[in-house]
């Protein structure tokens, strides 16, 4: 209890700082510009142009939204797209190294970016026929 009661009395501080920052319009960024840290996110109130924190649901973090710059998603910790690796749509998939490595990038969903994502222990990733999917052997 001794803990978290020392983590708020530190971070306190930074999100009444972030707060009192001005902003304008609908726009929401992550707290510090980081991805996949923060459980909450800094909200602009275009009334009274000041950020307020809001919180994301249970289990998930604060990403920028690759669809949408200068706003803001919640998702759950390691998701988030893979920065270089173009963005994406459905269920589709490519391998990171065809035949050499089980490695691969699955499309997901709600941020429209690949994620990083690996073939059971001792399986090489392969591309499927139609260059939409992998499968693992």
């Amino acid at each position: 209890m001794v803990r978290i009661t020392a983590a708020l009395l530190i971070l306190a501080p930074i999100f009444a700082m972030a707060n009192q920052q001005g902003c304008s319009g609908n726009g929401s960024v992550c707290p510090g510009n980081q991805n996949g840290v923060s459980s909450t996110y800094l909200q602009c109130d275009a009334r009274t142009q000041q950020y307020v924190t809001m919180s994301c649901a249970a289990g998930q973090v604060c990403y920028a939204n690759p669809n949408s710059p200068g706003t803001v998603m919640c998702g759950l910790p390691g998701t988030g797209g893979v920065p270089g690796s173009g963005s994406c749509t459905g269920n589709t998939a490519k391998c990171s190294a065809p035949g050499q490595t089980g490695a691969y990038l699955q499309c997901e969903n709600w941020s429209g970016q690949y994620v990083n994502a690996q073939c059971p222990t001792g399986l090489k990733c392969y591309n499927n026929a139609s260059g939409t999917g992998v499968y693992c052997n």
